[in-house]
């Protein structure tokens, strides 16, 4: 092979590296994108259906949110801006560049792109949508200072700026740029009007008023008038039912067809179809999967290996049998974990049967620095929660008879209660049970690198959460509408005053976002490797 003209060491095997790693990229986002859009879809069908049943009117049935820009603005500019084909263009160019270079461990390159996909190109695009929608001052440019200071202000609660180097407040810097170009993208429509039209906002051109207007990616209206639309961006979904909105002189109780002109059972109903229908759908896809794919087997036989774990360097091969370690019996699956658990760094000598012929290994196994729940003598995982030591193995499966495999799906919404409760009685483990975008994006990951299987279980396991945490009792949570409906039916159908509702709608703001803030200073912390 020639030398490299391009002068970093680029060799064609390292290409193939390259190529994997964005093929890696792509498919758990791509499987992320799907498995998150699907089950917020259902969630929201569940309102949907129900509110149909109480005759109430669905104004709009969206998957995923945020459209696209439809309004060309072109022709309100004073000067000229550049293509968003060529901010594209130059992005896809950063996105390489910062993959070269980590690739072939060249930090210079890896941080050229991470400076250009942070703040360099962020800055050029907030100075682009700030002349388009001829925003005053600094426009677009103030948000996205805003969402840098936020960042790195979460990062220092995250971490403390202990062991943090510039590529990690790089990273931080470019997923807020994300955000603050999205409030950016959407200014036109951000602060309108609760009763104002979908999608459709203004800017302000030399004192004049124009109109904006943002589009589904698809759409379409069935007979009821309720428009069925595909949004642009992976965030969720929507269920729109007329009249959602309390107005300070009770009229939304007059809306014809709308949410609150309807009983306070139809509104606890609708509200609560929503968590059930992702519960349901989460038992769904544990108990075809437990029929089909089976639970863990009690007996020590190797299902799955971890590629690059102890197990694997060792040469312990799916469908071993663990007969004994260090000269001690091995009957259940159980006494392996127990035997393995708290043996961190010191080295245990396997026998295993392999198709009849026995075979001696030493394994070391590795302390993960994640607490996971711990194994209890009857082989289900307990509450407890704590740092232990594997090889990367997990057993074999064994298929389940219809209701059979109904029955333990339910384990799942079961367990996800008592976790919530136990966060709620001993509240330092929280750090250690909850987690966000990032750490689902992670297990993901994770899972993809494993099979269809784990993706499947990790989908039912996430679907449950959605339903279970939604009933949270905390407004705008369904929950928390819940409790505000389930009052008034105490009340005999009466509502409660103005006042009342906004203070509940307060409160429960001041909860979300300290929810949200915690949540993610846990997930940048574990995401950074802070302990």
């Amino acid at each position: 092979m020639g030398p490299d003209p391009c002068g970093v060491g680029f060799q064609q095997a390292s290409y193939g590296l390259i190529m994997d790693l964005i093929f890696e990229y792509l498919k758990t986002g791509i499987i992320f994108m799907v498995m998150l859009t699907i089950l917020v879809a259902v969630h929201e069908f569940g309102h949907f259906w129900v509110a149909r049943l109480f005759g109430m009117e669905v104004e709009a049935f969206a998957v995923m949110m945020g459209g696209v820009r439809k309004t060309d603005l072109a022709s309100h500019l004073k000067n000229p801006i550049v293509s968003a084909s060529r901010v594209w263009l130059l992005t896809a160019i950063a996105l390489s560049i910062f993959l070269i270079g980590q690739i072939q461990k060249i930090e210079v390159l890896a941080l050229l792109g991470l400076v250009s996909l942070g703040i360099v190109i962020p800055v050029w695009v907030a100075t682009r949508l700030t002349a388009l929608y001829h925003l005053p001052g600094l426009g677009a440019l103030q948000t996205l200072g805003t969402t840098w200071i936020v960042g790195l202000a979460l990062l220092g609660f995250a971490t403390k700026f202990q062991g943090i180097g510039f590529a990690q407040v790089l990273g931080i810097l470019f997923f807020a740029s994300v955000v603050g170009l999205l409030f950016g993208y959407y200014n036109p429509v951000l602060g309108k009007h609760e009763d104002a039209p979908m999608g459709k906002g203004t800017i302000d051109v030399e004192g004049k008023s124009i109109p904006v207007e943002f589009r589904p990616v698809l759409s379409r209206k069935d007979r009821h008038g309720t428009e069925f639309s595909l949004l642009l961006l992976p965030l969720g979904g929507f269920a729109r039912i007329k009249g959602m909105e309390p107005k300070e002189d009770g009229s939304e109780t007059k809306i014809v067809n709308g949410f609150y002109q309807k009983s306070a059972f139809a509104r606890f109903m609708t509200l609560f179809a929503g968590p059930l229908f992702s519960v349901l759908l989460g038992v769904l896809i544990f108990t075809v999967a437990f029929m089909a794919i089976g639970v863990p087997t009690k007996k020590p036989i190797i299902g799955f290996i971890e590629s690059g774990a102890p197990a694997d360097k060792a040469g312990l091969k799916q469908g071993d049998l663990i007969t004994a370690i260090d000269g001690k019996p091995i009957a259940k699956w159980v006494d392996m974990v127990f035997a393995v658990r708290d043996s961190a760094g010191v080295p245990l000598h396997f026998t295993v049967l392999r198709k009849d012929k026995s075979l001696e290994l030493t394994i070391v196994p590795t302390q993960r620095s994640e607490a996971t729940p711990v194994m209890g003598p009857d082989g289900e995982f307990t509450d407890q929660l704590r740092k232990q030591a594997k090889i990367g193995a997990a057993p074999g499966t064994e298929p389940l008879g219809p209701i059979a495999a109904f029955g333990r799906a339910w384990i799942a919404p079961i367990e996800t209660v008592k976790g919530l409760v136990g966060i709620l009685k001993a509240p330092s483990t929280a750090k250690d049970q909850v987690g966000g975008p990032a750490s689902i994006a992670k297990a993901t990951h994770d899972a993809s690198n494993e099979g269809p299987a784990p993706v499947i279980m990790l989908a039912g396991l996430l679907s449950v959460s959605l339903g279970i945490m939604n009933l949270l009792p905390i407004v705008p949570l369904d929950g928390g509408q819940m409790i505000v409906a389930l009052a008034e039916m105490l009340r005999g159908g009466s509502r409660l005053s103005i006042q009342v509702q906004r203070a509940i709608q307060a409160v429960g703001f001041v909860l979300i976002m300290g929810l949200m803030f915690f949540i993610l200073i846990v997930d940048i912390g574990r995401n950074v490797g802070v302990k």
